[in-house]
């Protein structure tokens, strides 16, 4: 069984690395420590005794809350955990008052999509040409978002 915590500054490193294992487009360690030190973001580790499984920075502004970044580990991919964290996370915005929660998404990460439309997320709208690629081109993000 999973355990959810709050993350601390000490935990951006960890962050980092762990993600950087996932995907190529990971955030680094500064990225973490400063959505630490926002007073408006929080980090949700999703562990297992000391095996970090995933995270998920939710930032919240009155009643709209934002998921900024979200991953599972790629050793732990494809066994549910994606849904427990986000079922968490679209938890605790409702819990801290928010009515709406958004998120942007790479066009090309359908894992991503179906995770979030199977979680009552709704496409709302495109930024055209929004991510940079590795090689210099562009990708469509998909921005979404889910009544609470």
């Amino acid at each position: 069984m999973a355990d959810f915590t709050r993350a601390k500054l000490e935990d951006a490193q960890r962050l980092a690395s762990a993600e950087a294992d996932s995907t190529p487009h990971a955030w680094n360690s500064s990225m973490y420590a400063g959505s630490l030190a926002s007073e408006h973001d929080t980090i949700w580790l999703m562990q297992q005794d000391t095996v970090l499984l995933g995270a998920a920075v939710l930032m919240q502004v009155l009643d709209e809350a934002h998921l900024q970044n979200f991953f599972i580990h790629a050793n732990h991919q494809g066994q549910g955990l994606g849904g427990q964290l986000l079922r968490h996370v679209q938890q605790q915005a409702r819990q801290q008052g928010a009515s709406s929660l958004f998120l942007e998404v790479r066009a090309s990460n359908s894992i991503a999509l179906q995770l979030y439309q199977r979680a009552g997320f709704t496409q709302y709208s495109t930024r055209k040409a929004y991510y940079r690629q590795p090689d210099g081109s562009r990708e469509d993000a998909i921005l979404m978002k889910a009544e609470l």
